[in-house]
C-alpha cells in the first residue's frame, strides 16, 4: 500500500465517530469551567519539571503545555523528554524532577521491590493505547491479524504451533520488563499457551527502535504504546496481531507519578497539576481535536513523527496491516481513552483518570504470579499497602473541585468478556484469581495469604 492509501484508510469512518465518541465528553468539557471557580490554595511551587518518554500516551502532558492548561492553574512547566522509563524513574527517585509520565506498574515495583522508594501514582493518564506487532516472517508463515480469525482460539493455535516450530528461540521486545505492556504481553503469551521466559524471551529497548529491529530480524515481535506500531505497519516491517484493548478492555496504561514526600509537601501544587492534566485528558479525547493534537505531538521536539501515524490511533482509525483489504483497517474509537468515551465496558462515571483500587489489585496479582517481588503469597495488608502507592485522596479532592462525579466503589469487578482468555477478575478474591492460572512462575504452588 502506498503512503497516501495508508492515510486514506486512517480516515475510514471518521464522520461516524464524532458524535458517538464525544457524547459524554461535553458534560465535563474544560469549556464549562472557569478558573475563578477552582481554588486549591496558594501554590507551594509554581515552576515544575515533568518528564515523559515519547509516545502518544504523553499527549496529556504535551497538550497541557501547548494549550495553556498548566498556565491556567498558575504553573510554569518545563517538559523533559527521556528515552527510557528507567531514566525517568531515576530522575524521580533522585528528586531531579517534580513529576512524570510512567507505566502503571512502576510505583508498585519501586515501593515493594529492592528500591523501597516512596514513588506514588496520582492519577491514570490513559486506558488502552498499545498493540502487539509481529514480524513479516510470521505473515509469510500464514499468521494473520486477530481480525482475520473467527475467535482467539483459532489464532492462538496457529501462532503457538508456528513459534514452537522455530529453530531459534522466540525473542519478544518491550520498552521495559515492568511496563503494563510487558505484563499484558505475558498475559497474552500465557493465554496462547506459551510460557514467558521459558519459551519466549522478553528483551528491552526503546519503542522508537522497533521498526529497525523487526526489519533486521532481531526480534519476532514488540509490544508498545502507539504510534510506533503504526510506523512498523506503514513501512511494512510487521503487522498488528492484537491491540491491548483486546487483551484487557479498559486496562490502565500510563500514570502521573511523583514522590510521596513531594506531593505531601506541595499539596496545592499537586492538585493544580492534576486539574490541568485532567482538562488536557478531556481535550485529547475530543475527536475534533485529533488532528491538532497529532500535529503537535509529531513536532521534532516531541515525537518527531508524521502526523498521520499519530492521528490514526488518537482518532480510532487503525491499520493492522499494510494490505489493501479493508478488513485490516478498523474503526476503534476507544483505542486510547484519555478521560471518557462511550464503550460497552465503561460506565457513565468510569473515567480513565480515576485511580481504581481494583487496577492496583490486578497489578499486584501479576507481580506475584511472575515472581517479580520477594512476595510469594498475597499480602493480608494489601489494601493498606496499595493505598500508599495509589492514593485516592488527591484525585477525589480534585474531581470534587472540577465537578467530576466519582464512582460509588473504588473496586470494580471485570467480567469474563474484559479479558482475552475469558477469565473474569474479582478484586475481592485475589487468591482464587491467582490460583486459576495454569501458567505461572510458581506452579504447582497454591497461593494463600501471607
Amino acid at each position: 500500500m502506498k503512503r497516501r492509501n495508508f492515510i486514506k484508510y486512517s480516515g475510514l469512518g471518521l464522520s461516524g465517530l464524532g458524535v458517538a465518541a464525544c457524547s459524554n465528553i461535553d458534560i465535563f468539557s474544560f469549556k464549562n469551567r472557569q478558573k475563578t471557580n477552582v481554588d486549591f490554595g496558594t501554590l507551594e511551587k509554581s515552576n515544575l519539571i515533568l518528564a515523559y518518554v515519547p509516545n502518544a500516551d504523553a499527549a496529556p502532558l504535551i497538550m497541557a503545555q501547548e494549550q495553556g492548561f498548566f498556565e491556567r492553574y498558575g504553573l510554569s512547566v518545563t517538559l523533559k523528554r527521556l528515552n527510557r522509563w528507567e531514566e525517568v524513574q531515576e530522575e524521580l527517585l533522585g528528586w531531579k524532577i517534580d513529576g512524570a509520565q510512567l507505566p502503571y506498574s512502576l510505583p508498585m515495583m519501586a515501593q515493594l521491590g529492592k528500591e523501597q522508594a516512596p514513588l506514588i501514582s496520582l492519577m491514570t493518564l490513559n486506558l488502552n493505547g498499545s498493540a502487539i506487532t509481529i514480524n513479516k516472517k510470521a505473515w509469510d508463515a500464514g499468521i494473520r491479524p486477530s481480525v482475520d480469525y473467527f475467535n482467539f482460539t483459532d489464532f492462538e493455535d496457529n501462532i503457538r504451533k508456528y513459534w514452537r516450530s522455530k529453530e531459534q528461540p522466540v525473542n519478544f521486545a518491550v520498552d521495559s520488563s515492568l511496563s503494563m505492556d510487558a505484563y499484558l504481553t505475558r498475559y497474552w503469551l500465557s493465554a496462547i499457551g506459551l510460557i514467558p521466559k521459558t519459551e519466549v524471551e522478553l528483551i528491552e529497548f526503546p519503542a522508537s527502535q522497533m521498526i529497525y529491529k523487526l526489519q533486521a530480524g532481531i526480534i519476532d515481535g514488540y509490544s508498545a504504546s502507539s504510534p510506533w506500531n503504526q510506523q512498523s505497519v506503514l513501512e511494512n516491517a510487521g503487522f498488528i496481531t492484537h491491540i491491548s484493548r483486546d487483551i484487557w478492555k479498559g486496562h490502565p496504561n500510563k500514570i502521573l507519578a511523583t514522590m510521596d514526600g513531594w506531593a505531601r509537601k506541595n499539596t496545592a501544587t499537586t492538585k493544580a497539576l492534576m486539574a490541568a492534566l485532567i482538562e488536557a485528558c478531556q481535550y485529547c479525547d475530543r475527536l475534533n481535536n485529533g488532528t491538532e493534537v497529532a500535529t503537535i505531538l509529531g513536532q521534532p521536539n516531541y515525537l518527531n513523527l508524521e502526523t498521520s501515524l499519530i492521528e490514526s490511533t488518537l482518532m480510532g482509525n487503525y491499520s493492522y496491516s499494510k494490505e489493501v483489504s479493508e478488513k485490516y483497517h478498523k474503526t476503534i474509537p476507544d483505542y486510547t481513552v484519555f478521560h471518557h468515551r462511550d464503550t460497552d465496558y465503561l460506565g457513565q462515571n468510569d473515567h480513565a483518570n480515576y485511580p481504581w483500587r481494583s487496577h492496583a489489585v490486578w497489578m499486584l496479582t501479576q507481580m506475584i504470579r511472575w515472581h517479580h517481588l520477594d512476595i510469594f503469597d498475597y499480602p493480608k495488608d494489601a489494601d493498606k499497602v496499595l493505598d500508599k502507592i495509589y492514593p485516592l485522596s488527591f484525585y477525589e479532592e480534585v474531581a470534587e473541585e472540577l465537578n467530576i462525579p466519582l464512582p460509588t466503589d473504588k473496586m470494580k469487578k471485570e467480567p469474563q468478556t474484559a479479558f482475552i482468555d475469558g477469565r473474569g477478575f474479582d478484586p475481592s478474591d485475589p487468591i482464587a484469581y491467582l490460583n486459576q492460572f495454569p501458567i505461572r512462575a510458581s506452579r504447582p504452588k497454591i497461593y494463600g495469604f501471607v
